[in-house]
Parts: C-alpha cells; structure tokens; sequence
C-alpha cells in the first residue's frame, strides 16, 4: 500500500516448519493460547486454499475491533494472514518458517499495517510516528510468538520423545520479548 507501518520480527525455534503451519493454520488457537490479543473468533469459510475468520483483536484491555481476515499458503512454507474486512482493510502478516537444520527453523514474520482513515495516513507520513508504532507492532508479534514458539517446541519435543526439555525453555523465550 501506498501509506503503511511494517514491522518485521524473527525467532529462533527448535521445530520443524510443519509446527509452525499447523499452529498458525489452527484457526482456534487465538483465543485460547491469546486471550491478551484476541476477544472472540469465528470461522465464516473454509476451503482447501484458506479460512476466512471473524476476529476481534484486543486493541487495549477489553477495547477490541472486529476484522475479517483469510489465511492462506502461497507457497509450503508461508502463510499469509489479510485483512479482507473492517479495519485495516488490505493490512497483511506474512509469515515464513525456514528450516535453519534437522532441528530449529527461523520464524520471519513480517506486519504491513494500512488504513483509509485520514489520522493513520497522517502518522504513516510521520518517520519518527512510524518507527514508534512498527516497535509495537514488533512486540506485539514477538509476544505472540513466545507463546506460538513454546507451542511448537512442545510438538516438536514430542515427536522427537523428549519431554524434560520443554519445560526449561518458556523463561528464554519469555525474555526475547521484553
């Protein structure tokens, strides 16, 4: 878009790329696993190619706004989540899970953020507004993926037949969101 806010943020995960996918193409995993970022959600369609959503995402406390937003795979290893919808319209998360070895793949997760409204064309034209809020954005979505990466680790874990090592990661993690 021609007026936008982006960030861009990257974990390090010891999973595979298919724990990445199965938990971000689990379309109820939002609200349960986060509460502090999602109010409700809704499922309106879903098809081989996407899922079309209803999601109140949590602006502050219990201040929430409705959006619609599909969820689909351009390619084995990214999904891409848009604002179809409501607020937002046109905004987009894209993320990649790229193997790094047999055991860690890099979450890369870039955030375009747009709007019509006249307010948010003017702090996109603002560099120094801009680079505030791409810093929450950035932690918004790293707060997100401490738990999403916990989630994953505990699959991968599984698999694998390990269960001690899981419970000694949730602090590290925990700590690259801060």
């Amino acid at each position: 878009p021609t007026h936008h806010i982006a960030g861009v943020i990257r974990t390090d995960v010891r999973c595979e790329p298919q724990d990445i996918l199965a938990n971000r193409l689990d379309p109820w995993h939002g609200v349960h696993f986060h509460p502090h970022s999602f109010a409700r959600l809704r499922v309106l369609e879903e098809s081989p190619e996407s899922i079309l959503l209803r999601v109140s995402y949590r602006i502050a406390g219990r201040v929430a706004m409705e959006v619609d937003a599909t969820f689909d795979c351009p390619s084995r290893r990214v999904i891409v989540m848009t604002i179809v919808r409501g607020e937002g319209e046109g905004s987009l998360v894209e993320t990649h899970a790229t193997p790094i070895d047999d055991e860690r793949c890099a979450v890369i997760e870039a955030t375009i953020a747009t709007s019509e409204r006249g307010g948010f064309l003017a702090m996109a034209r603002s560099s120094l507004i801009r680079r505030v809020m791409a810093y929450f954005i950035e932690r918004r979505a790293a707060r997100l993926w401490v738990e999403d990466a916990m989630y994953a680790e505990r699959t991968f874990a599984s698999r694998q037949g390990e269960f001690e090592t899981i419970r000694q990661r949730p602090e590290a993690l925990r700590s690259r969101a801060r």
